[in-house]
This record gives structure tokens, sequence and C-alpha cells, in this order.
């Protein structure tokens, strides 16, 4: 193996790095079949988040991963944070957009291509313990539920939960995703380096994170920042990171010497937490 070390920065769930292995299309077409069950067909192209443009305005409005489109759009997203109840908004934003960003001529809604949209939790979505779930639109007339449309499909899958399936290929995914240092990877690489798929995914997945100039580009995406910033490991820590931003903002404020009642209001903190703040800020000067 060459001489590298696994890091948060590099390592196969890492945002960036998922989407520069992904977006090989033949890594993306092996990932769709024994995760989603669909087969991506020939005419389809694959993008990843480095791309800052391409030929369907849809990716400018999303932040996907993965983007695949052919006869249907298929995209994928990595999440190696804990995602919390908003998760579901934004997996249910991210769908509504990739339907309504297709054209519609003529009112040709039948030319409207299926859309599933794919997250990949490295740990469990939102009040969910199972591997793989798929959401479709069903309606609901008092007795048995019936899918409304093909339309659209939503698709969690929650490593957290793997346990080895007849589906070699999902388990080498499910293997390659968990990866977390260079003891991992050397397992990975022993148990499946005679395999088609784990040995593609290992040379992609070495050729990426080498690629020291491409990595720094991505890194350095307005998209990719945004969406770091949007990231948090628990509710917890979420809630502190709120926290700190509104406190962050608020000694701003108390420097210009903005009302402290003002500040309390905008920020969403107590006014009593405020006057202390404002109370050590003088103290200070």
């Amino acid at each position: 193996m060459e001489d590298i070390k696994i890091t948060n920065k590099n390592r196969p769930s890492n945002d960036i790095v998922f989407g520069l292995v992904f977006e090989d299309i033949q890594l993306f077409k092996v990932m769709a079949r024994c995760v989603l069950g669909e087969e991506i067909d020939e005419s389809s192209y694959v993008v990843s988040q480095k791309e800052n443009s391409m030929g369907s305005a849809i990716y400018n409005k999303i932040r996907f991963d993965i983007y695949a489109e052919g006869s249907k759009i298929i995209t994928a997203d990595m999440q190696n944070g804990y995602p919390g109840e908003p998760i579901r908004n934004r997996l249910v934003y991210y769908a509504c957009r990739a339907v309504g960003g297709q054209r519609v001529r003529r009112s040709r809604y039948d030319k409207l291509k299926t859309c599933i949209i794919s997250f990949i939790f490295e740990n469990a979505s939102y009040d969910n313990n199972r591997f793989i779930t798929k959401y479709f639109m069903a309606s609901d007339d008092g007795g048995k539920l019936r899918k409304y449309s093909d339309l659209l499909t939503i698709v969690e899958v929650n490593l957290k939960y793997h346990k080895r399936t007849a589906n070699e290929e999902l388990n080498i995914l499910c293997k390659f995703l968990k990866i977390q240092n260079n003891r991992d990877l050397d397992k990975f690489l022993e148990k499946y380096k005679d395999t088609e798929f784990g040995a593609a995914l290992y040379e992609r997945y070495m050729k990426v994170i080498m690629d020291k100039d491409t990595m720094e580009r991505v890194e350095q995406m307005d998209l990719y920042q945004e969406k770091m910033e949007l990231r948090y490991h628990s509710v917890d820590e979420a809630l502190i990171l709120q926290v700190k931003n509104s406190e962050k903002i608020a000694r701003k404020l108390i420097k210009r010497g903005t009302p402290l009642e003002i500040i309390a209001e905008a920020t969403e903190l107590p006014l009593e937490k405020v006057q202390q703040m404002a109370k050590r800020y003088n103290k200070d000067k």
C-alpha cells in the first residue's frame, strides 16, 4: 500500500472523497445496482460536487455529492455526521427539486424522469434503525397503502445497521465506506483485492486521495464549505454550535453599543446571558 495516512479528511465516507470516487460511472453503476436495485443506462453521465457547471440546470440548485442522469435521475449523498430530525426535510426538499428542476415542454408531464434520491448515513438516520429503507409517494384510502406515483423515490441507507447480506457487492461497498483508518484499509485490501468491485474501489480510492491538487480545489469550493458548516456530529453538538454562533454575534453587537434587549431578541439568547456578556466586556475594556 502507498505511504498514506487515513484521516477524517480522506477516508472513504468523507464528502469529497465519496464524490470523487463514485463519479467513476462504473463504480456508480455498481453502487446503484446493489443499493437501489437500479441499472444505470449507458447514455447516463455522472458528475460529482467538484463540477461547477453541467448540462442539467438542476445541479446548480441542489448540492448532490453524486448526480447521474440518463433515462432516470439518480443521486447519492454521503452523510458522515449524526443526522438529526431536519435531515428528513432536506431529503424531501432535494427530491422535490430533482423533479421540479426538469423542463416540461408542451405539457408532456409523461416525459418527466423518475427521480431516485439516496442518502447514505455513516450513523443511523433520524428515528430509523433499518439498514435500507425506501420511501414512495403513496395513497391512504383507509385501507391498504397504494403507490401513488413512480416519479419519486427516497432511499435511506444506514451503514450502522448493515449486516452481511447475500449481495456481496453490497457487503463490499459497506465495508469500504466504513474504513476509518489504515488498519481498516489494510483489512479491506486483504479481503477484497481479488474481487472485481473491491479491487476497483481500492484503485480508484488511492488515485483520488493521492491527487492532492484536486482534493484541495474541491475543498475550497463554496458549495463544499457551505455543506461543511451545516454538518454536525450529534444533536447536542448542533445546539452547542448554534449557541456559540449566537454568542459570537452578540459580542460583536455589544462592541457596537447595540441595546442589550435588541441583541437578546436578534440572537435568541436569554437577556440575562447577554447582560453577563456585556458586563464581562465592559470589565475587560
